[in-house]
């Protein structure tokens, strides 16, 4: 599937730098500006739909309310006054749109470079707006177990798993969710840890049956904690550093 033209091209690590004036654009007719902050270093801006936000994702439902929230009461009495000057939000520059700000949503200690949240983050809009770029979701001709684990606690976060999750099995059908030919279980522990958290948010059975493998064979280094630490994360961790659902435990004991 072919992006739009208006989509901005960007690689898996990002765009760069957006401005209000000169937002991310996700949709031409986008009538929010969401300012989205990665960390204290990096934000963006992304013209995007509120109505789309809303229909696949229950956070924007609420957050974008016309009556739950001051933020969606303001961004809804903008928009009405624009629909009186403009026929078109297309023609709307970006600097007259409502604003929604999102905060701090970078993931983890600095491990992951955090153009890698901002890559997994655009995917999530491009896939909540049906404009995936195909072209910048794979690596090698599959899709980056980080970028993928990333996309999925976004879609978790933003309650937006069954859209997302619909993508990511269309994804597989064409061949871009794999395993690597040369290797059928991934012995390097983070990586495994990805694949298995993805498999278990999107329902992909074959990586869940893998690397839940893995991880039995091969063992954690977060097993040597206490055993009533198993499958609690710290702050400073990552989603898949300790796995919710009762999957770390019931690995650790069956090793």
């Amino acid at each position: 599937m072919p992006p739009p033209a208006e989509i901005s091209n960007r690689s898996e690590l990002g765009h760069a730098m957006s401005t209000p004036d000169n937002p991310i654009v996700i949709d031409i007719q986008g009538d929010l500006l969401l300012h989205v902050h990665y960390n204290k270093d990096l934000t963006q801006y992304y013209r995007v739909s509120v109505s789309v936000l809303g229909k696949q994702s229950s956070y924007f439902s609420n957050l974008l309310d016309t009556t739950k929230f001051s933020e969606g009461i303001a961004v809804h009495s903008r928009l009405a006054s624009l629909r009186k000057s403009h026929t078109d939000m297309a023609s709307v520059p970006a600097l007259e749109l409502p604003t929604a700000t999102i905060s701090d949503i970078g993931v983890g200690p600095t491990r992951v470079h955090t153009g890698l949240c901002e890559g997994a983050f655009g995917l999530l809009l491009e896939i909540l707006h049906g404009c995936l770029q195909w072209s910048i979701v794979k690596t090698k001709g599959y899709v980056r177990p980080t970028i993928l684990a990333l996309l999925a606690h976004y879609a978790e976060a933003f309650a937006a798993i069954p859209s997302v999750s619909r993508e990511i099995h269309a994804l597989s059908e064409k061949g871009y969710i794999r395993e690597n030919a040369r290797r059928t279980v991934d012995v390097k522990e983070d990586k495994s840890r990805q694949k298995l958290y993805a498999g278990l948010i999107f329902d992909l059975p074959d990586w869940v049956q893998t690397h839940s493998a893995a991880l039995i064979i091969w063992g954690s280094k977060r097993w040597m904690k206490d055993e009533d630490d198993v499958g609690r994360a710290g702050s400073d961790e990552y989603p898949w550093d300790y796995l919710s659902g009762g999957v770390e435990g019931e690995s650790s004991h069956v090793r």
